[in-house]
């Protein structure tokens, strides 16, 4: 954990690369999709600010029947490297997630008859915290796809796991 919080002080004291351009305005910001236990799963929106400094965040909601799944994730970026052709940054994220069912179990009697059901609630969550790098890369007029590689420190596990990421944006 230490480990995780030294690199995120990294992170916020890294110099911009000379050849940056830290504010591009036809790709500055960003609708897509994300996916990554450390940076959360779902529709996301990312900015990168005039100061090199930006953010996404991601949002999943999911609900059938008695099922409901909640996936919501924060991520800093830090560009480091900016040319028009791809983007290099720095990236520091969280995410939390929150499942849960209802299941029915059946009520027998001491003949094992079924005389009634118990409902009840599965719940299930976990967060992750994640530090590492990634590259985006322009494909098209307007999109965008990254690829990340974290250091990410899964709670349920208790294990710090080095795992991948990815974002597709539309970019305006």
């Amino acid at each position: 954990m230490r480990l995780l919080l030294s690199h995120l002080l990294v992170l916020c004291a890294a110099q911009p690369l000379a050849a940056q351009i830290p504010y591009d305005t036809d790709r500055n910001q960003g609708i897509g999709v994300t996916a990554g236990m450390a940076s959360g799963a779902g529709i996301s929106y990312q900015e990168i600010l005039p100061s090199a400094f930006g953010y996404r965040g991601a949002v999943a909601l999911w609900k059938v029947n008695d099922f409901f799944f909640f996936d919501a994730g924060a991520s800093g970026l830090r560009v480091l490297r900016d040319d028009g052709d791809r983007r290099i940054y720095l990236v520091g994220s969280l995410s939390y997630w929150r499942r849960t069912d209802e299941e029915t179990e059946p009520i027998l009697d001491d003949n094992d008859n079924v005389i009634g059901e118990r409902v009840f609630d599965d719940v299930d969550d976990s967060w992750a915290l994640g530090f590492g790098a990634g590259i985006e890369v322009p494909f098209g007029a307007h999109a965008g796809l990254s690829l990340e590689a974290l250091f990410t420190y899964w709670a349920e596990a208790g294990d710090l796991l080095p795992l991948p990421q990815a974002a597709i944006h539309y970019h305006f």
